[in-house]
């Protein structure tokens, strides 16, 4: 029944997921499922990414909140080990298209975070680029980004609306952060990374 040939796997051990999440363009499709078929490795660390991965959006935007579970969402990438890409933008601008196609190439390494911020330091967005060493005045006309994996640091410094060079940023950073090896714990799965990993620094793009 649920199974077949064009889902890559006849028959079991496989996982079937539906997801409300449009796999083209990452949005929120009310009342419209896709069906996700994983046929292995049947190993820990496989098939946790691909849970983690598949039940968040292809950019988490915030401070939107997008369902009733959008906070177990959020809290679930946020205990991840998974690198993640931040991306700040005024609140009277949004993101561009090159945010998305980066984003859907980067999704099985990278968790993306969308946020929207005003000058206020009450702001989620503003006190959060903060903590990162990123002003507000730096946002300029299409926003700022950065990378961020345990130690690892790396604000972008590259064309915002290039989803190349965007993406070329995300992959050369996980690649020097070294793989991300979830693994079981009574403490929760945040797993760890292989590699040696890349001091905090900035780069030009």
């Amino acid at each position: 029944r649920y199974l077949s040939a064009e889902d890559g796997a006849e028959a079991p051990p496989a996982v079937v997921v539906w997801t409300s999440f449009d796999p083209e363009t990452g949005k929120i499709r009310k009342g419209k499922k896709t069906k996700l078929v994983y046929a292995g490795p049947f190993e820990y660390a496989a098939l946790y990414k691909f849970l983690v991965r598949e039940s968040q959006p292809v950019v988490l935007r915030l401070p939107e909140r997008e369902g009733p579970d959008f906070q177990k969402r959020q809290q679930l990438a946020q205990q991840s080990g998974f690198a993640k890409l931040f991306v700040f933008h005024p609140k009277d601008k949004d993101a561009s298209e090159a945010l998305m196609t980066a984003a859907l190439a980067l999704k099985p390494n990278v968790i993306t975070y969308h946020y929207l911020v005003n000058n206020d330091e009450e702001d989620e967005g503003f006190h959060v680029m903060g903590q990162f060493g990123i002003k507000y005045n730096d946002l300029g006309e299409h926003g700022a980004a950065m990378m961020y994996q345990g130690q690892g640091l790396e604000v972008y410094k590259g064309d915002m609306t290039d989803a190349a060079a965007l993406q070329k940023f995300g992959e050369e950073f996980v690649e020097a952060q070294g793989e991300f090896v979830p693994a079981p714990s009574e403490g929760g799965a945040k797993g760890k990374s292989k590699g040696k990993k890349k001091k905090s620094k900035k780069s030009e793009m």
